[in-house]
């Protein structure tokens, strides 16, 4: 009975299994759902570990966006246009603010990038299954899906869309490349229509269109001997008319619409209108361009690049492509990924001096298509192509100075190197140990595709080479970008609940926030955008410093040099706000309600007001020769503490005569000292003079003479120093 339970068992096993064998199709199918559930939930998992926004100010941009287009329908950016037209990436990302609180939108918005990016593999599959055997379709697949690039899906960027549709756009150009009839030109141009609504680097796909057809041409002509090769290429020309004049059209429509608004051309690009604005240096271009290329052939672990510089070499060769779907393929990639290549590194020459991988990733995939096209055809390699195809990419990485290009600038824009950044911390002889150990890996890969033994089982060990790379890869991206976030969260006033402001006001109440009140405008900035995307019931921005950065809309105010008051430039009246977030340090008038260093939440009378504010004091506490304190918002007779201190100065005694003085700003005596106190301070020594505060307004000066500076004892701080000074008022109880 047992043999027969047994035996039974076995059966059904095998009953279970034989339908998988006989039916690849289904194997296939399954697999590819089973890779797109475990990417969906490893991917959610990942992008959970970015604790905060923190690509700035684009995610708060893009936020806001879709925070308006889900309560609103406008693309709105604090109740004012955004700077950007690109609006088809905040609408899908905008139903998770219907979700409250802010914690789960934030998750929710993660997981639909998710969905978007692991999206990409259903055109890919099915572009792949034109060109290879199945299990080599699923191989693209995998290799898409793990790169490292899909980290973005844990940030509010148009990388999460852009990535699928230009992967859409470059699968349904080539099918008009393979058969041109009137839906499929039709089809594509649609396609680039909706990755330029996405991101407006998506018009490098009307150049990649005809540089491809040219491509798919030159490849057909070369495909097979043609008698009449001038006739043969009119004739095929010819056949992608339609494309020709979708382009044309769209160019005159374009021309004719910017004239009709009295617009340069290069205004309709929106925020992107700077690029066309400056020239370009020849020098500079080359030396990205060279830059680039050799960065992205290393972030897709080296053999994909040099696979598809192998197939290019094949479609010259009689018979050296195996069908037109193959033909159009190729013509397709290798438009794209020069055009493409160029175009970020003009970009990177002229503005941010770095290497952009997050403007190139997207061709990744049809890297690994070319890889994967490779493998199925049984890793074909001719001895004179096979050579160049290898030593290329290994050869670029020796033009890529990391010593220059390995700082904290590339955490948002080249993933591809933050290995290399990583690893440099850890051994020990840093960046150029590092560049060593770059080449090595390079002339390993070059070796490895040329003379991988064929009986090695080269198509399932290469794969598995890249694989490994990108996982590898993946790991110090991920580890970084979490450690950068949550800093970010600890340092923004976001840490704990980052919704605290909602918390603190509950429901009815909304708050202002009073922006420019410190000497360095970007921490607080950033604060700034931190606090609004996590709390709702943040919302008009007064700003009495320096324009915001980025281009957003805020409302300029300045403060009254008599009474503190707060008045918006834009209306000539005292702002009025009920509840308003500052920094802690501004010394606004008002009752506290929360804090979350550096900002507090507080409670006014109804109008803004400067209560106190501070001058000629150094960050760390020290001041020059003179000082001031001056208390604009008195409601009650108080007193002021004014410490004098060289507590922190050892070093030789220079003894300086200190001079403390309060002086009324308004009323009777008004500019005239009412107290003075004196004092001669010494190396070491610290005094705290008590003053009687008015109730009006008034100011405290603090001078001390004469100065010294530390640099005249062999100290590198070069600053004349008086003494350590600090302020602190108390009201008298009622």
């Amino acid at each position: 009975m047992a043999a027969e339970r047994t035996l039974t068992r076995r059966a059904t096993w095998a009953e279970r299994v034989q339908p998988l064998t006989r039916n690849p199709a289904r194997t296939a199918a399954l697999t590819l759902g089973g890779l797109l559930v475990v990417s969906l939930a490893v991917r959610i998992w990942l992008s959970s570990k970015i604790a905060t926004p923190w690509i700035m100010v684009d995610e708060f941009l893009y936020s806001e966006m879709a925070k308006s287009f889900a309560t609103t329908g406008q693309f709105l950016v604090r109740e004012a246009p955004g700077r950007t037209n690109n609006v088809v990436y905040p609408a899908l990302i905008s139903p998770a603010w219907f979700a409250h609180p802010m914690g789960t939108t934030y998750a929710l918005a993660k997981a639909i990038n998710v969905v978007l990016m692991t999206a990409t593999a259903i055109p890919l599959y099915l572009w792949a299954r034109k060109l290879v055997r199945r299990v080599f379709a699923l191989v693209a697949v995998a290799l898409t899906l793990l790169m490292p690039s899909l980290v973005y899906t844990g940030m509010l960027m148009t990388e999460n869309a852009f990535l699928p549709a230009f992967v859409l756009a470059a699968f349904a150009i080539a099918l008009a490349l393979e058969r041109p009839t009137l839906w499929r030109q039709l089809a594509a141009f649609g396609a680039i229509l909706l990755a330029v609504a996405i991101r407006y680097q998506g018009l490098v796909l009307l150049a990649v269109l005809p540089a491809a057809v040219l491509l798919k041409v030159l490849f057909e002509l070369r495909a097979e001997k043609r008698p009449q090769p001038w006739q043969f290429v009119w004739r095929e020309l010819r056949r992608y008319w339609i494309s020709l004049a979708l382009l044309v059209g769209g160019v005159l429509l374009y021309v004719g619409v910017e004239a009709a608004r009295g617009h340069a051309l290069r205004q309709g690009l929106g925020s992107y209108e700077v690029i066309a604005e400056h020239g370009y240096s020849f020098g500079a271009a080359r030396h990205w361009v060279l830059l680039h290329f050799a960065e992205f052939g290393f972030s897709v672990g080296m053999l994909p690049a040099s696979a598809l510089l192998l197939l290019f070499g094949l479609a010259f060769v009689r018979g050296g492509t195996r069908s037109e779907a193959e033909r159009a393929f190729l013509a397709v990639t290798v438009a794209a990924v020069p055009l493409v290549v160029v175009e970020v590194a003009l970009f990177a020459s002229r503005f941010s001096l770095r290497v952009e991988d997050r403007y190139m990733f997207f061709l990744a995939p049809l890297l690994f298509l070319a890889f994967a096209v490779w493998l199925d055809r049984g890793v074909p390699r001719p001895t004179a192509l096979a050579v160049a195809a290898g030593a290329i990419p290994a050869a670029l990485l020796f033009a890529l100075p990391l010593t220059s290009l390995l700082n904290t600038s590339i955490l948002s824009d080249t993933f591809g190197l933050i290995p290399l950044l990583r690893l440099s911390g850890k051994v020990q002889g840093g960046v150029p140990e590092v560049r060593q150990l770059m080449l090595a890996g390079g002339i390993a890969a070059a070796i490895v595709f040329v003379l991988w033994p064929r009986d090695a089982l080269p198509r399932v060990v290469l794969p598995t080479f890249v694989a490994a790379f990108l996982v590898l890869s993946s790991y110090p991206v991920v580890t970084m970008l979490h450690n950068y976030s949550q800093a970010l969260k600890t340092t923004a006033g976001t840490l704990g609940s980052p919704s605290w402001i909602d918390e603190r006001l509950g429901a009815g109440n909304g708050a202002s926030f009073l922006l420019g009140t410190t000497a360095d405008s970007w921490p607080e900035t950033l604060g700034l955008w931190q606090n609004e995307f996590w709390n709702r019931r943040l919302g008009p921005v007064y700003n009495i410093g320096t324009p915001e950065p980025g281009g957003v809309v805020d409302t300029p105010a300045q403060v009254s040099p008599q009474s503190g008051v707060i008045v918006s430039n834009v209306t000539g009246r005292p702002v009025g706000s009920r509840y308003v977030v500052s920094n802690m340090a501004f010394g606004l008038d008002g009752r506290l309600v929360g804090a979350r260093p550096p900002f507090a939440l507080y409670r006014t009378n109804g109008v803004l007001r400067v209560a106190e504010e501070t001058s000629g004091i150094y960050g760390d506490g020290w001041a020059g020769a003179d000082a001031a304190y001056r208390r604009l918002a008195p409601t009650t007779l108080g007193h002021l503490k004014v410490t004098v201190s060289r507590a922190l100065w050892r070093g030789p005694d220079v003894p300086g005569n200190v001079r403390v003085q309060l002086i009324p700003l308004h009323g009777r005596g008004a500019g005239e000292a009412l107290v003075t106190r004196n004092w001669t301070i010494h190396s070491g020594a610290t005094k705290t003079f008590t003053l009687a505060a008015p109730d009006q307004p008034f100011l405290v000066t603090v001078h001390t003479s004469p100065t010294f500076s530390p640099s005249q004892f062999g100290q590198a701080d070069t600053r004349q120093l008086g003494a350590q000074v600090r302020f602190s008022y108390f009201r008298l109880s009622p």
